[in-house]
């Protein structure tokens, strides 16, 4: 039986994510890894997520080209990945999903596949915290500090955070922040802050010019339209942005540059799915 006959034979539950585990397709609630994994004990792991549209992933070779390169920085064995990919995708079928890979320090594997969703526009609160690592911008499970500022921004009934360093903005917890003023776009430049090379900034990239800055907070103040972006979630309307106390910023959301650039983008990767 070849991987993908395998995969076929375990078709996941409707709405429910399904796992690669060791050459295995099954429900991810079922997916395990050992205690005495490196990954599990102490986040010594690396990871990518992509996005599915129709059973078919976006940007998949930009995604492990990043994978390797994290795995690079932290001095980790990176096995094949292509079996669980072409196993999960073949389980899922003509569905639309993320698709998230795990390689853990002690040699694990992992995939799971399963849909996604979010709401029509998020609310951001600013958390001030010291983000440069030795490893800022490599894509690692040690996402403590990241759900610790997600955790912060939801005390204050924000649905994520703005993480800002200095009085700079960088990134989300889990993805990016993008700016408009006067119709230009902008975000966070990744060789002068220490966040992560968005793959999805760069495919936006693709439709509009998108200028690598520096902004501060007074330049968040100013945006005209705020929106983020990731694998799983492409040109997300932001609609409050909760700064200190009680001061919120609104914006249109979405705003017309954020609505045109929500419909080009979608129809670029439509476009552009891997094969």
């Amino acid at each position: 039986m070849t991987s993908s006959e395998q995969a076929e034979t375990v078709p996941p539950a409707s709405g429910r994510a399904i796992a690669w585990v060791d050459g295995r397709v099954l429900p991810a609630a079922d997916a395990t890894v050992p205690l005495t994994d490196e990954g599990f004990l102490r986040g010594d792991a690396v990871f990518e997520a992509m996005l599915v549209r129709g059973g078919r992933t976006h940007a998949r070779d930009a995604h492990l080209q990043r994978l390797r390169r994290s795995a690079k920085a932290l001095d980790l064995p990176l096995p094949p990945v292509d079996r669980a990919i072409a196993d999960l995708l073949a389980a899922f079928g003509a569905r639309d999903g993320a698709l998230r890979l795990i390689v853990t320090r002690g040699g694990a594997v992992r995939g799971i596949l399963g849909p996604v969703s979010w709401p029509a526009t998020i609310s951001l609160a600013v958390v001030e915290a010291p983000w440069r690592t030795a490893i800022s911008g490599v894509k690692t499970l040690s996402y403590a500090v990241n759900q610790w500022a997600l955790r912060q921004a939801n005390t204050r009934e924000a649905d994520d955070a703005l993480v800002v360093d200095g009085g700079l903005v960088h990134e989300l917890p889990s993805g990016a922040v993008v700016l408009v003023h006067d119709g230009e776009v902008s975000s966070p430049d990744p060789q002068r802050l220490p966040i992560l090379d968005s793959i999805t900034v760069r495919s936006l990239a693709e439709v509009v010019e998108v200028a690598r800055t520096v902004p501060d907070l007074d330049a968040l103040r100013a945006a005209d339209e705020v929106f983020v972006v990731s694998a799983t979630r492409p040109v997300l309307p932001v609609h409050a942005v909760l700064f200190d106390g009680d001061d919120e910023v609104e914006y249109p959301a979405p705003g017309p540059v954020t609505e045109r650039l929500r419909a080009a983008f979608a129809a670029r990767v439509s476009a552009t799915l891997d094969p």
